[in-house]
């Protein structure tokens, strides 16, 4: 279907942009404009838009439409012949698409980041390719127009689409890319970090080209394949894996790193070519007619030399033989049952929300959390009073990674009652502490998948694997730079949270948060997540809900005991709310209030604290001894309160 196009791709969006806003985009984002278009009575081949100038070494022509439609999926197949079939025909939705790709990329596991915002688009802007349409080959010109001419380069034509869907991202109306030739929808800002990654390593965008999938075959072997090499001439791949000890993750990363190699050096893979794979073994090439998962094409499928004979799913088929087909929603056992577990939760997510903001707004929350989470300014005058003053400055400073308890703390923890969400999260590491001390708060690292699908939830635990070998210096931090970085410090700090890149966690977006997490309020072993009460977004306050609040259960003996400053936090409120007191007795008193306030203070606090500090402050260091860290490394060991299926 490259009769016009030969390439095309579109970014979705909620209404019709403006053709002079979406003009001055680009013109902002550097792109030179050639022609305006105008648009015709087939709305389906050609709508308003414009010509980029593209520098295309086979000049070829690049043009960007708007559709003021959503993406037709069923292409018009049916039994009278249309206007959208025809121009489907002609390769105007993408010279490789089939019916019902969208619906696909949708359903993908692993892509799912962009598709609840697609699902709602409005229109698209589309932008193609066109040697048939090339300006610079006049009505005089000798030679007839093909739609793929020899000097055609389908790398360049691609990588310059990318970008310049990528420059949408500052589109309000954009909100997904979608490749339709490989079925594959990322969100906007993922589209941005991978054009961005190629053009800093001076390499092709394969990631927004080609969509990569996996899948497990029976007990022992599994299978990962790509869909849309035919855009850059070339046939998709298909690995079959017989060895248990690669992951998922090293199979898409050994995949990938096989298209960065075949597009940046322009190399074509035929019938009987080997390639080095992982762990020193040597792959061998097949070519085949139809491919092993659907959409149905030419592949090429490799084996690995050794291995034993595949299943039958896998062997050669007939173009007939489609209903055994395997699919990448197939899941193993293990994944299934807590994928299970999840879906059996999420429903539940309103109830748990009610019951944990019921508990946030009760009393025991400040005294057995936030006095517990929190370090008192009472507890800086008690340090003074009972040390020097170097080693009470010392010891303050050590206690400051907590976070102070303030008004504007407080008033954080009580957004969580207006605009907190229930976000199921997957443990990355722990306090070395956390199997000991069951009833401390200790600093722990947490993965959230920001879509929350049951299924990204899963593989949210599954890319904690890979960032937790990155921490205890077992990964590859060449394959994962940036999570690399992210996994190099694991100092606590209060409510933070970093997204991982996109382009390391094949589309999904994870975000890492350091919180406080005490062992008698986690699920059960066989409930793969940890609820939290979070405030959405980039930043804003967090909090672990106690399983019991969660499940509605009674609370284990011993974890909700009043937390380890909660009685100097008590006398700290008591001191502010005498000296809120006196403040309206006396507003126009304010100099002299302050000066007796102060006097008043101190005599409280001496004859408070004498009996207590000295006990309390060996108890309070005892807990707080080695908790500034999230995690020592430790080779080969798995985080100390999870275990990702696999």
């Amino acid at each position: 279907m490259q009769i016009f196009f030969t390439q095309s791709i579109a970014v979705l969006c909620s209404q019709a942009p403006e053709l002079g806003s979406l003009r001055h985009l680009f013109e902002l984002q550097g792109f030179g404009i050639a022609t305006d278009e105008d648009a015709t009575e087939w709305p389906e081949m050609q709508g308003a838009g414009f010509t980029l100038k593209a520098g295309l070494e086979s000049k070829a022509s690049v043009s960007v439409d708007i559709c003021n439609f959503t993406w037709p999926d069923d292409m018009g197949a049916g039994e009278k012949p249309t206007l959208l079939a025809s121009a489907h025909a002609l390769g105007a939705f993408g010279p490789f698409v089939q019916p019902g790709a969208f619906a696909r990329a949708l359903q993908a596991p692993g892509y799912r980041a962009g598709a609840m915002m697609a699902h709602e688009h409005r229109a698209f802007v589309r932008f193609r390719v066109s040697h048939f349409f090339n300006t610079a080959a006049g009505a005089d010109a000798e030679e007839p127009r093909q739609a793929q001419p020899d000097n055609a380069q389908p790398v360049q034509e691609l990588a310059f689409l990318v970008r310049a869907a990528a420059a949408l991202s500052e589109l309000q109306e954009a909100v997904a890319y979608f490749n339709p030739n490989c079925e594959l929808l990322l969100p906007m800002e993922g589209l941005s970090e991978l054009v961005s990654n190629a053009l800093e390593h001076k390499t092709c965008p394969v990631e927004a080209i080609v969509r990569l999938r996996g899948c497990p075959v029976e007990e022992s072997w599994s299978f990962v394949d790509s869909i849309g090499m035919a855009q850059l001439g070339l046939c998709d791949h298909e690995f079959a894996w017989d060895d248990p000890a690669n992951t998922r993750t090293e199979q898409i990363h050994f995949l990938v790193d096989l298209l960065h190699y075949q597009a940046d050096n322009a190399v074509e893979f035929k019938n009987r070519h080997t390639t080095d794979g992982p762990h020193e073994r040597l792959w061998r090439a097949e070519e085949r007619e139809n491919s092993c998962m659907e959409p149905d094409r030419k592949v090429l499928h490799w084996t690995v030399e050794g291995a034993a004979a595949e299943p039958d799913v896998l062997a050669t088929k007939a173009p007939a033989e489609t209903s055994n087909r395997p699919s990448e929603n197939e899941i193993t056992p293990e994944f299934n049952a807590a994928l299970s577990k999840i879906e059996a939760w999420q429903p539940m997510k309103e109830s748990i929300r009610a019951r944990a903001v019921n508990w946030l707004l009760s009393p025991a929350f400040r005294t057995v959390y936030y006095d517990d989470a929190h370090v008192p300014f009472a507890m800086k005058v008690a340090l003074e009073k009972e040390m020097s003053r170097k080693m009470a400055l010392e010891t303050w400073e050590k206690l400051q990674y907590l976070g102070q308890q303030t008004p504007e703390l407080w008033e954080q923890y009580q957004q969580l009652a207006t605009r907190g969400q229930v976000w199921f999260a997957v443990p990355l590491m722990t306090n070395p502490a956390f199997k000991t001390e069951s009833h401390a708060l200790l600093p722990c690292g947490v993965i959230v998948a920001t879509e929350q699908t049951s299924s990204d939830i899963l593989r949210a635990g599954i890319f904690g694997m890979v960032a937790y070998d990155l921490y205890t210096g077992e990964g590859d931090a060449k394959k994962f730079p940036g999570t690399a970085r992210i996994m190099s410090d694991d100092s606590y700090r209060l409510f933070y949270r970093e997204a991982f890149p996109l382009s390391e966690t094949q589309g999904s977006q994870f975000i890492l948060l350091c919180l406080l997490l005490r062992k008698s309020w986690m699920p059960p072993e066989d409930v793969p997540f940890i609820p939290l009460l979070a405030i959405p977004g980039p930043h804003g306050a967090v909090v672990q809900i106690p399983w019991h609040i969660a499940a509605g259960t009674p609370p284990l003996p011993g974890s909700v005991e009043p937390g380890r400053f909660a009685e100097i936090a008590a006398f700290d409120r008591m001191a502010d709310q005498m000296l809120e007191e006196e403040r309206k007795k006396n507003q126009g008193c304010g100099g002299l209030l302050r000066k007796c306030w102060t006097i008043i203070y101190y005599i409280c606090l001496a004859v408070f604290l004498l009996s207590i500090l000295s006990a309390l402050i060996v108890n309070i260091f005892e807990k707080l001894s080695g908790s500034k860290k999230a995690s020592e490394p430790q080779k080969k060991t798995p985080p100390a309160v999870y275990s990702s299926p696999k």
